[in-house]
């Protein structure tokens, strides 16, 4: 019975075990014996780790109820290599008598006392071999990641195969991108623009009908690529940031960290294409009763057409706010109208441009070289520590020395965030005609354009009410 396995298969193309397979099978064939069935192959499965290996489970099964009587396989690492499977295919062979013959090396007995040793020598150096790797590419990539080089892994978006060199068309996709979810777009929304363009992602589906084809992007794959340190030029290892990369980026520093920080909001919406609504001002306007000013979200009515309710109204009287009056619960469509054409007149203004003044900015290339000195610090303190100098630093010592390091360099860190934020206004202030540019905006950006600029509260109109009042629907400007 042959078992055939390889550990890592990214093309899909199932070669090496092709190999193996054409080697058991001759084996199989010297020897006189008969094919009990198919072999148990495994594509792109370690032995390693931790991960379970069904088709290995049911040739145990297969041993065990005396289907078998010999396995045989290219060499043992690809049969077992850990100690937990090979205790188990040497109790299940031993218990039924089944003998393991390998193309690389001896036929083995786990009925016998030399057999079983030779097995777990055999299993034993595997193990040590995949331990002295592990050690060898820890190593490897702490030391590239200090040198800012890459040491290679799965084509990231934006940059060739090697690493090195920029994609335009896909790195003029990365800058879209960032600078419309800095603007208001959702995740879901880059993914759609992605997939409508023709890009997809450097994943290839391997284990289901697919086989081969590159997968679409999702918005959490969009979210992925986004946080990439790398896009900024930046060379991170294990989640920190260890400086500047040997390639250039994408986009500048402050745009990374600006992004970075906006998607790492707890405060941002995470829940389906619907969480906000399908309507202007669902979960972005208040209820205007006094004392209430819950969001309002929007829904159908008895009579087809779209409404604003306050939230309060889904609650059970008893958890409803005590405020006397009556809460929102008005047709969506002239609200929206309204706000849209009283926010496209206030950015049609000669004074508009007055909104996109920033005396706040920040010095980014004097920041960048700040955080630089101080990470150097860091490092210097670091080594200090670890028995670098010849009087090592006390613990506390340490601590009470690199806190204060830490907290100025996330300072900092925020200061280049905050000077990468895009101005949600500048697109439509800056637009020859501001009702096009509105018009052609997606619902999420609207709201994030009217986020910036007013908060918007929704009073209640009375019931029968056939006419739209302005004085209903109270906007309140912002201070910029």
């Amino acid at each position: 019975m042959p078992y055939l396995r390889i550990s890592s298969d990214r093309s899909g193309e199932g070669l090496g075990v092709e190999r193996q397979r054409v080697d058991c099978l001759a084996l199989i064939e010297g020897r006189g014996w008969t094919l009990a069935r198919a072999p148990f192959c495994e594509n792109d499965a370690s032995a390693a780790g931790r991960k379970p290996r069904p088709l290995f489970r049911a040739l145990l099964d297969l041993v065990r109820s005396g289907g078998v009587d010999v396995i045989v396989a290219w060499s043992l690492d690809r049969l077992v290599r850990n100690a937990r499977d090979r205790l188990a295919l040497v109790e299940a062979c031993r218990d039924a008598g089944v003998m393991i013959a390998l193309c690389r090396g001896s036929d083995m007995d786990p009925t016998t006392p030399a057999g079983r040793l030779a097995i777990d020598v055999l299993g034993s150096v595997a193990q040590h071999e995949i331990d002295q790797k592990a050690d060898r590419q820890r190593s490897a990539a702490q030391q590239a990641a200090e040198n800012g080089r890459w040491i290679g892994g799965r084509r990231a978006f934006g940059y060739t195969a090697d690493g090195l060199s920029i994609v335009e068309d896909e790195a003029a996709a990365l800058r879209d991108a960032y600078a419309a979810v800095l603007a208001g777009e959702t995740l879901r929304g880059v993914a759609r623009q992605w997939n409508r363009a023709g890009f997809t992602t450097a994943q290839r589906p391997y284990r289901h009908a697919h086989l081969g084809e590159r997968s679409p992007w999702r918005g959490d794959a969009v979210r992925r690529v986004l946080l990439n340190p790398r896009n900024a030029g930046l060379r991170a290892h294990k989640g920190e940031i260890m400086g500047q990369a040997c390639w250039d980026g994408v986009v500048d520093e402050s745009t990374w960290r600006a992004t970075r920080t906006l998607l790492s909001d707890s405060a941002r919406t995470t829940g389906g294409p619907t969480a906000m609504g399908k309507h202007f001002l669902s979960g972005v306007a208040l209820c205007g009763l006094d004392g209430c000013g819950a969001l309002v979200h929007g829904g159908g009515a008895s009579h087809g057409k779209p409404v604003y309710r306050c939230r309060t109204t889904q609650l059970l009287p008893d958890q409803r706010p005590d405020v006397p009056g009556t809460h929102v619960n008005r047709l969506a469509a002239p609200a929206d109208q309204y706000v849209s054409d009283v926010v496209v007149a206030r950015l049609s203004r000669p004074d508009a441009r007055d909104l996109l003044v920033d005396h706040k900015r920040a010095d980014v290339p004097a920041l960048r070289e700040e955080a630089t000195v101080l990470r150097a610090r860091l490092d210097a303190l670091a080594a200090e520590f670890g028995g670098g100098a010849e009087e090592p630093l006390p613990p506390r010592e340490y601590r009470a020395m690199r806190a204060p390091l830490v907290e100025k360099i996330e300072s900092i860190e925020g200061r280049i965030a905050d000077a990468g934020m895009v101005d949600k206004l500048g697109a439509l202030v800056r637009a020859d005609d501001v009702a096009a540019a509105w018009d052609e905006l997606t619902r999420d950006r609207r709201r994030a354009v009217l986020d910036v600029l007013a908060e918007v509260r929704l009073h209640a109109v009375g019931r029968g009410s056939r006419t739209f009042r302005p004085e209903t629907v109270e906007i309140i400007w912002k201070a910029r």
